[in-house]
């Protein structure tokens, strides 16, 4: 069976359920309840993505990518540790209350607010701008979407939905008794992308199935 939204909806219907009328709308949604949940909790490489874009001179704002879930680094060619120069939003604006009239030149602070990222003063120059990050899951809408989650690990798809469905129902007995089999599929899941060489575990969130 492939690997998309329409081959995980017939194995809760057929493998777990064991009903082909099912109402394929709230197997799709649990389906995607589950993978965002999992985004939610944790940041693994497969949740990783780099993004770069240009940002013209006379510039104080650059908006973020609309899927940017989590910033984790941020370069900007030609500015010596930018990164380190972020600030809390609410001490920048104290501190460059009116960035727009400040003289152009080179990022000395900057801070994210309402999905941008404002500088403290106007770009002198068109610089480079690469941002590394953790980004939202998208949605699976069609049969042939393909989820985000690793394909060995499909079951956890299966599972989390099948465990919704079985808290919809009121059987609260199963869907415990099948919460056993999904976290020690997560915890699987953890253990073979949850760990780098370099700088130790994953970081991970409280961990909870939420319907």
């Amino acid at each position: 069976m492939d690997y998309n939204l329409v081959g995980l909806r017939q194995r809760v219907r057929i493998d777990k359920l064991d009903d082909e009328e099912f109402d394929s709308s709230v197997i799709d949604n649990f389906i995607n309840d589950t993978q965002r949940d999992i985004f939610n909790q944790y940041e693994l490489p497969f949740q990783e993505k780099i993004f770069q874009g240009t940002i013209p001179a006379g510039s104080t704002m650059f908006q973020s990518p609309k899927d940017l879930a989590q910033l984790q680094y941020e370069t900007m060619a030609g500015v010596q540790g930018f990164s380190e120069t972020k600030m809390k939003w609410r001490e920048f604006f104290n501190t460059y209350p009116d960035n727009t009239n400040a003289t152009a030149g080179a990022p000395s602070a900057w801070t994210l607010y309402a999905g941008n990222i404002v500088f403290d003063k106007p770009t002198d120059i068109e610089y480079t701008f690469t941002l590394y990050y953790i980004r939202k899951p998208l949605l699976l809408t069609e049969d042939t979407s393909v989820p985000e989650i690793p394909e060995e690990f499909s079951e956890l798809l299966v599972l989390g939905a099948y465990i919704r469905v079985l808290k919809r129902n009121e059987d609260f007995d199963q869907a415990a008794y099948v919460e056993t089999e999904y976290n020690r599929q997560l915890d699987l899941l953890v253990t073979r992308y949850g760990f780098r060489q370099a700088s130790g575990a994953i970081k991970m969130k409280n961990r909870q199935i939420r319907r």
